[in-house]
């Protein structure tokens, strides 16, 4: 059976992308790679969820004063600042928020910072799609 996707476009980094049967949980992504949030975008929608990016900290920040979502995926070295320092003052504000912080870095050290600063869970650049329901379905259900 197709899967009918719809999509509401406000601005190039404004996408919210839904599926008829959604599960309903909605997810934010925060990362300047245009690639990999199309690519989380994609995986995560076809898994039923509500998925929204924006390619800056301090746009995804504004976001979190209006709303909050689900789940968090936020990338740990933007051009605007830092998704480390940031975290703690997301976790203050929507402290029941999973965040996975995702890095092209994995040198163990960022994850441990990373961790140690809020994060549910650390994801290393380029990652693998294929287990992603699975580590949402986690995330959401320890929520």
């Amino acid at each position: 059976m197709a899967q009918h996707i719809k999509t509401d476009v406000d601005r190039p980094s404004d996408k919210i992308l839904t599926t008829e049967g959604e599960k309903g949980s909605f997810i934010l992504i925060i990362d300047d790679e245009p690639d990999i949030c199309r690519l989380l975008q994609l995986s995560l929608v076809k898994h039923g969820y509500k998925v929204k990016y924006v390619h800056a900290l301090t746009e995804g920040m504004q976001y979190l004063q209006q709303q909050q979502p689900d789940l968090l995926f936020l990338d740990i070295h933007l051009p605007d600042g830092s998704g480390l320092e940031a975290l703690p003052a997301i976790k203050k504000k929507c402290p029941a928020l999973p965040v996975i912080t995702i890095s092209a870095y994995d040198n163990g050290m960022e994850k441990q910072k990373a961790l140690n600063a809020g994060a549910s869970y650390f994801m290393a650049k380029p990652f693998n799609v294929t287990n992603l329901d699975e580590l949402m379905s986690d995330m959401l259900r320890r929520k």
